[in-house]
């Protein structure tokens, strides 16, 4: 009973910590060129004294949008946010197989706070570093698995949602300005993120057939999430990363730059 029980913890951790890091899929996004600012679209100026308050301004004012999207920046909806599928391939000798993530939705980007930016611009180097938090999010999607352990095959899925409670961001984002059509452009060189949690509980259905053993597994990984979380997160975010920092390429190569930190 000892061994089994180890056993499906393994499992349960893969799927619910370490199971959409690789073959990641974001929702594609047509991006079409920019000529112009609605007007309720919020903009600042480089010779502004206060350009950091003004742009935390900014980000507050279209956090709330994102709900529903805002075409004029060619932002789709992102509350909920679709992930798409994802899975993450095990080749070590102790675990092999493959484990698919499918339908996962992240709700409460839209509540998000923004609580500082600092904007610093030398010559044609430009430098965005944005603290912000989102008071709750949840995270829900259907999983599968066909994993070898030792000599044991295993196939759970299921259900699983995830409750996260006071997460922090802070972006580093470092960008070069370039001339493009009579307009300045910025392509970013580096988008970092440091994410943190305040708390999160976990839940999933299927990770083994045993009901009162599925809620064994479920109380061992909320009681130690913070160390998981830990210890999965550089891995994570070394997928992540280059992920979002070719989304905001693709997204500034539509919009120019002057528009929305104008020159005058």
């Amino acid at each position: 009973m000892k061994r089994v029980l180890i056993t499906n913890l393994l499992i349960a951790l893969c799927v619910l910590i370490h199971g959409a890091e690789d073959d990641f899929v974001l929702s594609p996004n047509e991006f079409k060129p920019i000529k112009e600012l609605a007007a309720d679209i919020p903009t600042c100026s480089q010779n502004d004294s206060n350009i950091n308050e003004c742009i935390k301004q900014g980000f507050q004012q279209l956090t709330p949008r994102l709900k529903y999207g805002i075409s004029d920046l060619n932002i789709p909806p992102m509350d909920p946010f679709l992930l798409g599928k994802s899975s993450y391939n095990y080749n070590s000798g102790l675990l092999q197989g493959r484990i698919t993530m499918r339908n996962v939705q992240i709700h409460g980007l839209s509540e998000g706070i923004v609580d500082k930016a600092t904007y610093r611009q030398k010559d044609n180097r430009v430098r965005l570093e944005v603290l912000s938090h989102v008071p709750q999010m949840l995270a829900e999607g259907s999983y599968k698995a066909d994993i070898k352990l030792n000599d044991m095959k295993l196939t759970p899925k299921g259900t699983f949602n995830i409750t996260l409670t006071d997460v922090s961001m802070k972006t580093r984002s470092l960008g070069e300005l370039y001339e493009r059509d009579g307009h300045t452009y910025v392509r970013l060189t580096k988008l970092e993120t440091e994410p943190k949690v305040g708390d999160m509980h976990i839940y999933a259905n299927g990770l083994v057939p045993d009901p009162a053993l599925n809620d064994v597994i479920l109380d061992f990984i909320n009681q130690y999430w913070r160390q998981l979380y830990q210890a999965m997160l550089p891995e994570t975010m070394a997928i992540w990363q280059p992920l979002m920092l070719k989304a905001g390429n693709d997204f500034f190569a539509a919009l120019p730059f002057d528009l929305i930190v104008t020159k005058n």
